[in-house]
């Protein structure tokens, strides 16, 4: 693949695996305007679709912007959220949305700065006692390039099979080589060969810039939504 037929694997949409495909959250923003921080969310099939009122999302990168997480928990889902960059302690910021000062990573760990990170694995462990053996109705990950790292361990764990529906927002850096770009389509093409639907793909206006290894300018972030297949003949 061509660095540009690789911006456009990127951005491909697919959202006719979705009829009913709703943005959650979001604000808006100046030059350019529009919408930013919202998250696609399948509600079609009925079996794809977080099942309101009992419906489980973890949401990890928050930045102090809770638009998503409060539009879910309206929706009738317990949100738990992280954010280990935030100085805030661990607290429940309403009856429903409950927040730890803790990041995902592929491993257990403490970065440099004190942060506390632990996978994916790891915290739904720790979570079991509060929510039992729940499928993640909703998986967001906006963790600033962690997802490169994180996506195969969590591929590689099978706890992608507890994941309905998974929304990731991609980081690409202007100092990626070809080589580099085909890795980073390696591990979001391996989420599709495990079953996963993609239905929405939006780039993001803000975070754009000159890729000098590749001779090209664009964005260098993607909002990518997928669901998970093995749901649909669920009953």
């Amino acid at each position: 693949m061509t660095a540009e037929q690789m911006m456009s694997y990127f951005l491909w949409p697919n959202r006719t695996s979705c009829r009913l495909a709703h943005d959650f959250g979001g604000h808006v923003k100046r030059k350019p305007a529009g919408l930013d921080g919202q998250k696609a969310v399948c509600l079609i099939p009925a079996q794809v679709a977080p099942p309101a009122g009992d419906c489980l999302v973890y949401s990890f990168g928050i930045n102090n912007e809770w638009s998503f997480d409060d539009q879910m928990e309206r929706y009738g889902c317990q949100v738990y959220a992280f954010d280990p960059s935030m100085k805030a302690d661990d607290h429940d910021r309403s009856p429903a949305v409950h927040f730890f000062k803790l990041g995902l990573n592929s491993r257990d760990s403490t970065s440099k700065k004190g942060w506390h990170f632990r996978s994916l694995a790891s915290i739904y462990r720790m979570l079991k006692k509060r929510h039992g053996e729940h499928v993640i109705d909703y998986l967001k990950m906006d963790i600033e390039f962690d997802e490169w790292a994180v996506i195969p361990q969590i591929i590689e764990s099978g706890m992608l099979d507890k994941v309905r529906q998974l929304a990731v927002e991609i980081h690409l850096s202007t100092e990626d080589s070809l080589t580099r770009m085909r890795d980073r389509v390696r591990v979001i093409r391996s989420i599709e060969e495990r079953g996963m639907i993609r239905f929405d793909s939006k780039l993001n206006p803000w975070f754009a810039g000159h890729f000098k290894l590749l001779g090209l300018s664009g964005p260098r972030g993607y909002e990518i939504a997928w669901y998970n297949s093995k749901f649909l003949n669920a009953t």
